[in-house]
């Protein structure tokens, strides 16, 4: 049996500097969206606007190069329920950032590789051990400390991003599922169509005319933030295995926290803290179990 040969220390690197700069454009695009949104703009026209200019952006990015195989799509019925989980994660996600600090959002969001790893093994076949069992059990706990469903501080605000978590898990989920079979630049540019079509439909009652240059600015940047972001994503997870990458992804709670407390003057509370480091710890354990047995995979069998 042939065994596959590790990816080289220049493309691990790679992949972890793409998977930050993703993460930091993501945390860039929450803020620009918790500004519109909480200056009169209805959430579903900033919905509108990050699909319809990172469309434009992703067009520009790869069109060039690929032409019509940028659209060139083997399952399409696929492609589309992927691409309206994502949609749904966005809309769900932008109403909850209206209302919560950028870190508390981040935070729950965070459980997402968690409810992946959870669901591997009857979605993908894929084995989960006790240990990693354990690891997923305790990182649910860390969302229960942030999210204190029944406490008197409860904010039913948060169950917005709840949904966005759910619905960003199933998103992997197909997307680990099907992703081999697709072009990467095809699939998140057909997700963005999809976005595009779901949210234009509201677009003639919900239009909220930019009042100002900065506004306008904010819109265009939102697309081009998610299509960096994207961009980006798809270059890390083609340079070295998901086990190596997913542990950085934490890095956007960084850029929530800054973001939040220097554009919004947030400041999440101590059990949102608590509830974070238990689920990053859980996530990074996870990780570490991937890699080992990914590293298994690359031994071979005497």
């Amino acid at each position: 049996m042939t065994v596959p040969a590790p990816p080289p220390a220049d493309r691990i690197l790679r992949a972890i500097v793409s998977t930050v700069v993703a993460m930091t454009c993501f945390a860039i695009l929450n803020a620009m969206s918790k500004t519109l949104s909480t200056s009169g703009y209805p959430v579903i026209e900033v919905i509108w606007a990050r699909y319809i200019f990172a469309f434009v952006f992703m067009l520009a990015m790869f069109l060039p190069r690929n032409g019509k195989d940028l659209f060139t799509i083997r399952r399409l019925d696929t492609q589309v329920v992927r691409g309206l989980l994502l949609f749904f994660s966005s809309y769900f996600y932008f109403h909850g950032v209206v209302y919560l600090p950028l870190a508390t959002a981040a935070s729950i969001s965070l459980s997402s590789p968690l409810i992946v790893t959870a669901l591997s093994t009857r979605l993908l076949g894929e084995p989960v051990g006790p240990r990693r069992w354990a690891a997923v059990g305790v990182g649910f706990l860390g969302a229960l400390i942030i999210v204190r469903p029944g406490h008197t501080d409860f904010d039913w605000h948060i169950l917005w991003v709840v949904a966005s978590t759910v619905c960003s898990a199933f998103y992997q989920l197909f997307s680990r599922r099907y992703g081999q079979t697709e072009r990467p630049d095809a699939s998140a540019t057909v997700a963005t169509i999809v976005g595009t079509v779901a949210a234009s439909p509201f677009m003639p009652f919900e239009w909220v005319m930019p009042a100002s240059l900065w506004h306008v600015v904010l819109f265009v940047g939102m697309g081009v933030m998610a299509g960096t972001g994207h961009y980006f994503l798809t270059i890390a997870y083609s340079q070295a295995p998901a086990a190596v990458v997913s542990p950085f992804n934490y890095t956007q709670l960084i850029g929530a926290a800054v973001l939040g407390f220097l554009v919004f003057d947030e400041s999440p509370d101590i059990w949102t803290w608590m509830g974070a480091a238990v689920i990053i710890a859980s996530g990074l354990y996870i990780g570490y179990r991937e890699r080992v047995r990914y590293r298994a995979k690359l031994t071979p069998k005497s």
